[in-house]
């Protein structure tokens, strides 16, 4: 009895091992390059987009006074996501246009980190 129920737990335990190791495969390895990325966004965010939208997207008093979006809204995530690299790129309203600034990969990878600020289940993958 005590031999089976300790083939039992380790049977279990091979197989959750397994399921684990299976799916951290399924995810992928993450490069040093999409970590740089990451970094890269945030500092572009920082640098040229902060001080209208502030750092988590929800606008500062000088965004506020010139109607910027909240980037949380639903409204910006409802965008595609060339929708937003073209007024990221062309600039709209009162927001500059930094096509010139930054090129088509540098635009895309803020779009994905705009994505991130969210919290009202929409789809932020168009």
């Amino acid at each position: 009895m005590m031999m089976d129920l300790r083939k039992f737990v380790a049977n279990r335990i091979f197989k959750i091992a397994v399921c684990w190791a299976l799916a951290l495969a399924a995810m992928g390895p993450v490069s040093s390059s999409q970590i740089a990325a990451k970094t890269e966004s945030v500092d572009t965010f920082k640098r040229n987009c902060a001080v209208c939208h502030a750092a988590d997207g929800s606008g500062t008093t000088l965004g506020n006074r010139v109607h910027v979006p909240d980037l949380r809204s639903k409204e910006v995530h409802e965008k595609t996501s060339a929708a937003l690299a073209q007024i990221i790129s062309t600039g709209k309203n009162a927001m500059p246009p930094f096509g010139t600034k930054m090129d088509s990969e540098e635009v895309q990878r803020l779009v994905e980190y705009i994505r991130q600020f969210h919290g009202d289940g929409a789809d932020h993958q168009k």
